[in-house]
This record gives structure tokens, C-alpha cells and sequence, in this order.
């Protein structure tokens, strides 16, 4: 798997609760990037547990955004963090979901780039709500 070319770099990252009750990781091709750019805004709701409207809706697991507009609701099918590269693995229905070229999306990692940050916040989105949706974790140490 190493020798994937990334779809785009992560220069950009911001890991907090930017709208309150959200707490999102926004990984991102530049300072701009919701502008005119690439990015995958992973979120999850702060509360421990989905209610049960979420349950409902079908809203209880993390959520992910991106540039085309797309939203998709526990769509990772597999997440692995490298030194470098950022390989992330998605549902059929989330690749449409989220107008993606495949289903496999490897992402450079800058220097600038705080990994720990990265894997601390991943863990702490990806593992959200339904355990059917959490998606198989390799985020090294």
C-alpha cells in the first residue's frame, strides 16, 4: 500500500467543537479549502451516545463532510495513519454520497502536520455511536 500516489496533501488541520455540540476533525489542502479547495470535515456529536432521534434518523454514528457538499453517515470502512499518508477507506454508498473518485483515498501528510493530533482526534470521531458503522482503526502509536 505504500506506493499510493495521494489524492491530495493535508496541510491543514483543525480538531475542535467549531459548532457547538459538533466536535469535528477538518483535514484539508490549505487555509482555504471550504473555499475553493479539498477537505473531509469528520465529525461527531460531543454528547457519549446518539439519542434516540438519532437512532432514528440513522444520524448515529460520525458523520462526513466534504467539499462536494457530500454528507455520509458512518461511510469509513477503514482508517490507516502512516507517517506520511493517510489512507482512508470508504463504503460503495459513501464513494457516491461524497462524489469520490474511489473507494480507497490516500492523503500526504505535511510536516506541519501534528500526527498525534491527527490520530487523537481520529480515534475520537471514528469510534462514535453505532459500533456496526465504526470503521476497522490503524492509527498506529
Amino acid at each position: 500500500m505504500r506506493n499510493l500516489s495521494p489524492y491530495w496533501n493535508i496541510s491543514t488541520l483543525l480538531i475542535g467543537e467549531e459548532v457547538p455540540g459538533v466536535f469535528s476533525v477538518f483535514i484539508a489542502d490549505g487555509v482555504d479549502a471550504a473555499e475553493k479547495g479539498f477537505y473531509f470535515d469528520l465529525q461527531r456529536f460531543v454528547a457519549e451516545q446518539p439519542d434516540e432521534q438519532n437512532v432514528r434518523n440513522g444520524t448515529d454514528s460520525y458523520c462526513v463532510v466534504n467539499e462536494s457538499g457530500g454528507v455520509h453517515y458512518g461511510g469509513l470502512k477503514g482508517a490507516s495513519l502512516l507517517p506520511d499518508l493517510l489512507i482512508l477507506s470508504f463504503r460503495t454508498e459513501a464513494v457516491e454520497a461524497l462524489e469520490l473518485p474511489s473507494r480507497i483515498i490516500p492523503l500526504g501528510i505535511t510536516p506541519s502536520v501534528d500526527l498525534d493530533a491527527l490520530r487523537a482526534g481520529l480515534e475520537r470521531v471514528l469510534t462514535y455511536g453505532n459500533r456496526r458503522k465504526v470503521p476497522r482503526l490503524n492509527l498506529g502509536n
